[in-house]
């Protein structure tokens, strides 16, 4: 069996770095020196196929959550406009997790798995470091069956929210060849990038078919007021300059009668929904995906859910 989409979980040993450093870039270059054939993947690409394989920057778990690692600079409200302080550092030496995620037209996932336990172990050369990694343990996650479990959840509670567990850059997908990100993450502006992926790998992707179900999803969702609360602007530092990115949560709000409405109309939203959530969980949202942005994890929303103590903490699945 090869699920459209895949996740992997792999727990590791990392020492050897110390310096400035976006750690989805290490976890690519550990990747790939199991995976070679997977490189034509994680090529840049300024349109066309979407991406379809998607990795986390290394992170730990702690009491509140997660930490991820990555150098970021630290920016008073007064300097929000611009950012060029001194990013911090990242060293490595301890037990860490990361994600990679894929669809079945990168590769079949036990191949990539079975390459990933048995040729991960060693020392190599990073950014003129001796970095050694040792493999302790990886688990599969069924994004299909989280998803389609997901998509019921939220129906029934009525809401969802999205937990930016890996920082966030979005695009207007209205935009298309705009270099501008977009700061507000609209149902339409996250779910945009796995939508696109969804839809082309089936084989349905026109812009008519993509726009009327961008539509859909910003009518079924609607984001609430905490969102002022529960986001952060950060200065993550890559390629040798600050780029402003999203930390924090989202959380979004059903419209019930607009569901009403979609099943007067025949469609099967649980299975449509479970779908998007399942390209959202695997493939992650907005852009950077190959290299370690946009890692998102996805809870239903109760009506008695407020904001947390610490609103910067995050969660994955």
């Amino acid at each position: 069996m090869n699920p459209e989409v895949s996740l992997i979980e792999a727990t590791v040993r990392v020492s050897g770095f110390r310096g400035y450093l976006f750690t989805g870039k290490l976890v690519k270059t550990i990747i790939l020196r199991s995976n070679p054939s997977l490189s034509k993947f994680f090529e840049p690409s300024r349109a066309g196929p979407p991406k379809l394989i998607h990795v986390s920057p290394l992170f730990r778990l702690e009491a509140n959550g997660i930490k991820c690692e990555y150098s970021s600079v630290d920016c008073s409200r007064d300097l929000m406009a611009k950012c060029n302080g001194e990013p911090s550092i990242v060293s490595l030496d301890g037990i860490y997790r990361f994600y990679l995620g894929l669809h079945r037209d990168v590769a079949y996932y036990a191949d990539v798995l079975s390459n990933l336990i048995n040729n991960i172990q060693g020392c190599f050369e990073f950014m003129d470091q001796k970095v050694c990694v040792e493999p302790l343990e990886f688990k599969y996650v069924d994004v299909v069956a989280t998803g389609n479990r997901l998509a019921r959840e939220v129906l029934e509670s009525g809401g969802a929210k999205i937990v930016f567990s890996s920082p966030v850059m979005l695009r207007d997908p209205f935009k298309l060849v705009s270099k501008f990100k977009s700061f507000v993450p609209t149902p339409m502006n996250v779910f945009a990038a796995p939508l696109y992926s969804f839809l082309y790998t089936r084989g349905l992707y026109s812009i008519k078919r993509f726009r009327l179900e961008l539509l859909r999803l910003h009518r079924i969702f609607n984001e609430t007021y905490t969102l002022f609360k529960s986001l952060r602007l950060k200065w993550v530092y890559y390629n040798l300059k600050p780029e402003p990115a999203l930390t924090g949560f989202v959380n979004y709000r059903l419209n019930r009668d607009y569901l009403s409405f979609l099943r007067e109309k025949g469609i099967t939203v649980e299975e449509w929904l479970g779908n998007i959530l399942a390209y959202t969980i695997a493939l992650g949202v907005g852009v950077g995906r190959a290299t370690g942005f946009g890692h998102v994890s996805i809870k239903p929303l109760r009506e008695t859910d407020s904001l947390p103590l610490d609103v910067h903490s995050n969660h994955f699945i």
